[in-house]
């Protein structure tokens, strides 16, 4: 066989075609977006809470309790990720405590408030009771008491530090307690549970470790240190930089402008550190970005009820109120579209304007070229850059708010000061959500449901989930990704978005793409493959990228649940969940992870280290392979995959014994042999000749051979 002789469903195929990486991709919210509206997007994938009222995973998954079904998912964390919090860490007497506890009784529970770094202090403990890359976030899934899940073996890690976050409303019994001491001094394991039970709790007394809160001054400092290092570059004028501008900086920060810093969470001293390290502010600066939220909406007060001053009448006064308007406009529409071209923002005060007159029962404003300038209507809350960073020859020059908090203030004075604005901002919302990023339109809508989630609801997001556009639908999505931050919030937006799964079309597709950000899938994580799942049933889902992506993001931090779930769907007899396999598989394929063994000195891939490791066996790997390989929107990439894989192997033993284990299962005969076989001979041997693993597969095909 020639390659003119290539099976005609793959050579027929474009070269990108079944490729996941085109313009329907699936987007998150921007971490510093986040931020700006006074949400601390937190870093730490976390486990799961348990018990009543959860507010993170607990008693929102249920992936059910049938054959092969686990109740818990026992996840190592990274241990690149525990180092991190490792050496940022503020210290507090919380550790040290917590190690002696561990050492009476391999059982603790840690008690404090939520924001106040709990998980941070029980991992650093569980990391000098055993290594940092010895720790796991143990998922329990569903809202069962403690002692219901004791009885699985499985249950805890050999040699392994466990931690796991309590729901507010759950308080463990000593029995449990003691029943999961015993569990875990056979395993030589640990476990620390992170509640909110005070020091007085009797029953807890034996187990109980009270939190020290951390000063959030240190905390601030701290993380300012690691973020101005992670930026990988000097900040001052160092001929040679060893890091001495970084040091020089934060002393700065320590000795003018820490005395400003008032947070109620550790979060929120990670956030304002970041913004510190993005926008090394001068002084007058430093006190702006530092403002509190009552401090902010003050201002928001001020800025949008400021008119002109012209005590004019007739046409100057209609000159004036005019103006008046113009600038709310442009101040609302500056804050939301912060970061991005100020075409956008012109555009945005345009649109607002014409939905301000419109709601008055006004002609559109007609305005005259030139006449008022930025600096004119916005009145100082525009962040004036150095020359030299301003914007690159060529690129449009960007908006830059003074306050990046202040969006949050201006858009609750104008939903709650004036009576007349609400119909305008909504109108004005939906106006420009038809773009190619509907960030900054989706995030005022997210911040908007804190205010009149029903609203909201029925007048944006139920629209956007239903919209034959995919700017519309994303946009849905990242309103709920930020709206579900606020833990009142939660459970409406988790209904709301759980309800889109349970529909059919585009507002299941909404759905998959709301968990397929980066906040469901930290938060919810076997709930969003819970969804996942559900949609990959649907034929209507048959062309999503969303659905590869989202579990592609997934098994970065989830790995086991993800594959434990994905090696059940080449045997379901719906076509389309075998064809999204296939498509899942080929996103894995393209991750790697840690090597195994001395001689691994490249990155493995993932899926081949999982089946190194026990984490999912040779046969149950190989059996995701015949649909890649076979289906025509994705063996081109699946074929792609072997071949790298096989070049990667030829230089590590261990990684070659792991691959031609999976291989040996793959290449059983049929029509996956004479592909094979073709790839060998017209592609394979020409491009890695004298490759070792080549002779193996030869000879796997020969010994397969009808």
């Amino acid at each position: 066989m020639t390659a003119e002789n290539e099976p005609k469903a793959e050579r027929d195929q474009p070269a990108a075609a079944g490729r996941d990486d085109g313009a329907d991709t699936v987007r998150s919210l921007a971490a510093n977006m986040i931020r700006s509206y006074g949400i601390s997007d937190s870093g730490f994938l976390g486990p799961s809470a348990i018990g009543p009222n959860s507010t993170s995973v607990g008693t929102v998954l249920n992936v059910g309790t049938g054959p092969g079904r686990r109740r818990f998912v026992n996840q190592p964390l990274d241990g690149a990720v525990v180092l991190e919090r490792i050496h940022t860490y503020a210290a507090t007497t919380t550790p040290d405590r917590l190690v002696e506890s561990l050492a009476r009784r391999p059982v603790a529970y840690l008690g404090g408030s939520a924001g106040s770094g709990r998980v941070t202090a029980a991992l650093v403990g569980l990391a000098r009771t055993h290594t940092p890359d010895r720790i796991t976030q143990l998922h329990l899934i569903g809202d069962d008491p403690i002692h219901a899940y004791l009885s699985d073996r499985d249950l805890l890690r050999p040699d392994h530090g466990h931690i796991v976050e309590l729901a507010p409303t759950a308080e463990p019994e000593p029995s449990e307690l003691a029943q999961l001491s015993m569990m875990a001094r056979a395993a030589r394991a640990t476990v620390v549970l992170v509640g909110f039970a005070d020091a007085n709790s009797r029953q807890l007394v034996e187990y109980h470790v009270e939190h020290a809160r951390p000063d959030p001054h240190k905390v601030f400092l701290v993380w300012l240190e690691r973020r101005l290092g992670d930026l990988g570059r000097c900040i001052g004028t160092c001929p040679t930089c060893e890091g001495r501008c970084i040091r020089s900086y934060v002393e700065r920060c320590r000795t003018e402008f820490v005395q400003h810093l008032s947070v109620t969470t550790m979060a929120d001293a990670v956030r304002f550190a970041t913004d510190f390290a993005e926008l090394r502010p001068d002084a007058d600066g430093a006190v702006d970005l530092l403002a509190d939220r009552a401090a902010l909406r003050a201002k928001a007060v001020t800025l949008l009820g400021a008119a002109p001053g012209d005590d004019g009448r007739g046409r100057e006064q209609e000159q004036a109120r005019r103006l008046a308007q113009h600038r709310r406009a442009a101040r609302l529409a500056f804050a939301v579209f912060d970061g991005y071209p100020l075409t956008r923002v012109f555009q945005a005060i345009d649109v607002l304007t014409r939905r301000i007159d419109e709601a008055a029962g006004r002609t559109p404003t007609d305005r005259t070229v030139l006449e008022h300038s930025l600096d004119d209507l916005l009145d100082g809350i525009r962040r004036d850059l150095p020359a030299d960073r301003s914007s690159s020859v060529g690129a449009a020059r960007l908006a830059r708010l003074r306050q990046p908090g202040l969006v949050r203030g201006l858009l609750d004075v104008a939903w709650h000061e004036y009576d007349t604005a609400r119909w305008p901002l909504l109108k004005w919302l939906d106006d420009l959500v038809e773009t190619d990023d509907a960030s900054p339109i989706a995030a005022a809508a997210g911040l908007l449901c804190e205010y009149d989630f029903d609203q909201i609801h029925r007048g944006l997001l139920e629209n956007w989930a239903a919209s034959d556009r995919r700017s519309r639908r994303e946009a849905a999505a990242l309103a709920c990704e930020l709206a579900v931050h606020n833990a009142d919030l939660e459970p409406r937006v988790l209904a709301c978005v759980e309800g889109w799964s349970e529909s059919s079309g585009n507002r299941r597709d909404t759905a998959v793409r709301t968990f397929a950000t980066n906040t469901f899938r930290r938060r919810y994580p076997l709930k969003a493959l819970a969804v996942l799942e559900r949609a990959a049933r649907d034929s209507m889902q048959r062309t999503s990228n969303a659905i590869p992506f989202g579990v592609a993001g997934l098994y970065l931090t989830h790995s086991a649940a993800v594959m434990q779930e994905l090696v059940r769907w080449p045997d379901s007899p719906i076509a389309n969940l075998r064809t999204m396999a296939s498509r899942c598989m080929v996103q894995l394929a393209s991750l790697d992870s840690d090597a195994i063994g001395a001689a691994g000195t490249n990155a493995w891939p993932a899926l081949l280290r999982q089946t190194a490791t026990g984490e999912v066996s040779a046969v149950d790997h190989a059996g995701l392979w015949p649909g890649a390989l076979l289906n025509p929107a994705t063996a081109r990439q699946a074929w792609s995959v072997f071949e790298r894989w096989i070049g990667l192997a030829a230089a590590d033993a261990d990684l070659a014994d792991v691959l031609c284990e999976v291989l040996g299962h793959v290449l059983r005969g049929g029509p996956i042999h004479r592909r094979a076989d073709f790839y060998m001979r017209c592609f394979w041997r020409r491009s890695m000749p004298g490759n070792p693993i080549l002779d193996t597969v030869a000879a796997m095909l020969e010994g397969a051979a009808p």
